[in-house]
């Protein structure tokens, strides 16, 4: 499987961005008590695994189309809390109810595809990256070569 490693680090930013994007919308939690026990340990786990280019795009378009859709959520919403004209008002608040709706829709078309919800902050691992160079014929076959070599020695060790 190979990947190019410019679409990876795009794509592991924009999950970033996704989780740091939430983050900043949710009101401010109160102070914790003094007494209050510690917070339980999380831990990682794998919702889904990108396999190939083409995969990697798709995710990133898919998780861009749902953060524009929120934060065009979250921009109607305060237009429509400004607006003071109630016919004004009520129509963005049609505008608002149905760009959420598009948007609950689309997130439920992410967690079912990628286990994805912008409800959530995740954590993208890269387990391998490739990068390549261009190269003239003759290097080409050279690298050929070389990999084929590789190849037989893990094949004997097995």
């Amino acid at each position: 499987m190979k990947r190019s490693l410019l679409p990876l680090l795009a794509l592991g930013a924009a999950c970033m961005a996704a989780g740091f994007a939430f983050g900043q919308t949710k009101a401010a939690a109160p102070a914790p008590a003094a007494a209050a026990p510690a917070p339980k340990q999380q831990k990682l786990i794998r919702v889904a695994t990108l396999n190939g280019v083409q995969a990697n795009k798709d995710f990133q378009a898919n998780l861009q189309l749902v953060q524009a859709q929120r934060q065009g959520v979250v921009d109607m919403n305060a237009a429509m809390e400004k607006e003071k004209d109630p016919k004004k008002k009520a129509e963005l608040k049609k505008q608002v109810d149905a760009a959420l709706a598009k948007l609950n829709e689309n997130n439920n078309a992410m967690a079912k595809a990628y286990g994805f919800s912008l409800e959530r902050n995740y954590v993208m691992e890269i387990e391998t990256a490739h990068l390549y160079v261009y190269a003239s014929d003759e290097e080409a076959a050279k690298a050929a070569k070389i990999d084929a070599e590789e190849k037989a020695k893990k094949a004997k060790k097995k």
